[in-house]
């Protein structure tokens, strides 16, 4: 672990936390040295990160290669507010500060938001 002992800090000071860690992990991620493995790793911290911030989804499991990076499929519950579609791990840490093509009012940079509705399994229309 990190030796840092969250439980003295305040709320803004976890939010600050919470940002400058986001911002390393992209740095990170631009690391020419980051394996499958390391995004892999990165990406389920992040979905812990989005899941403790009350952030929920249908799906945000799958991954494949795409256009030479690996892009996971992101179908948020909130999809009044969020984009469907495929996105790079980089997208999805913004996502955890509410910025960047997956939060809707953000201009996307790649074919992200499949118009889809889901159905809950009991028949009521989310």
């Amino acid at each position: 672990m990190t030796g840092i002992d969250i439980t003295t800090l305040d709320y803004d000071a976890l939010c600050d936390l919470r940002d400058a860690v986001a911002q390393r992990i992209l740095e990170l991620k631009h690391s020419p040295q980051l394996r499958l493995e390391d995004s892999l790793r990165l990406f389920e911290e992040t979905k812990l990160a989005l899941s403790e911030r009350g952030v929920t989804w249908h799906s945000l499991e799958r991954w494949q290669w795409m256009d030479g990076e690996v892009r996971f499929w992101v179908n948020p519950t909130d999809q009044g507010r969020y984009a469907t579609g495929w996105f790079p791990l980089n997208d999805i840490i913004l996502w955890l500060t509410n910025q960047g093509p997956i939060v809707r009012g953000h201009t996307p940079t790649h074919g992200g938001d499949i118009p889809i509705q889901w159905i809950a399994v009991d028949g009521d229309r989310d």
